[in-house]
């Protein structure tokens, strides 16, 4: 594995240029004072009716809806504040790439790939053996990978930029067909080796490994 810098690709540039139209939309306000106000009065005649009501399920329910009234006036207004934080951050971020014009990636070649199955929500795990003697661990927790992975040469993205973007690797060759472990010997091998970490390497045949599960 080889640790580089290169500019951004154009399909990188895309999605980045993608991300920060949504995350500039998402600082736009979707509600107005005149909405709080009319939801305000609303919670308000809601409570009156709740009142009034002779019949108690019914008033439980008007009461329970002018309750939903008041609280998402004075909840709403703190949660459109820290979402418009956060997408404020997440646009400067992606402008400072584009800015920046590069990356940094690992680049691997892969000798052997295997791919340890899914047992309940802990996700795939990618085997990869990059160089003789040297294997690689590669957690594939929300189906990420599966688009055009797995395959010989590919680039790994730093933790910011998958953050980012949600895009772990950038393919640069084909789809192969791994190797598979059925979900119930992986299950068995974490049990008995512990668990293996997202990005980490050992010093062990591929074949050896292969053989413990």
């Amino acid at each position: 594995m080889e640790q580089i810098s290169r500019p951004l690709l154009a399909d990188e540039i895309r999605l980045l240029n993608k991300l920060k139209r949504k995350s500039l939309k998402q600082r736009v306000a979707r509600y107005k004072v005149s909405d709080f106000i009319f939801i305000f009065l609303t919670g308000i005649l809601l409570l009156d009716a709740a009142m009034l009501m002779e019949v108690d399920i019914a008033a439980v329910v008007f009461g329970t809806l002018a309750g939903l009234c008041f609280s998402f006036v004075v909840l709403a207004p703190y949660e459109i504040y820290r979402q418009r934080r956060r997408s404020k951050k997440k646009w400067s971020q992606l402008n400072h790439l584009l800015m920046e014009n590069g990356i940094q990636v690992t680049l691997v070649n892969a000798l052997q790939v295997a791919v340890a199955k899914e047992y309940e929500d802990e996700g795939d795990l990618f085997i990869i053996e990059y160089k003789a003697g040297e294997v690689l661990y590669l957690w594939d927790h929300d189906d990420q990978l599966k688009k055009r992975f797995p395959c010989q040469q590919f680039e790994i993205y730093k933790e910011d930029f998958i953050s980012l973007t949600g895009r772990p690797v950038h393919a640069l060759s084909e789809r192969i067909q791994p190797r598979e472990i059925d979900a119930q010997s992986k299950w068995k091998y974490l049990k008995k080796y512990g668990g293996l970490e997202h990005m980490a390497t050992e010093q062990i045949g591929f074949e050896e490994l292969m053989s413990r599960f």
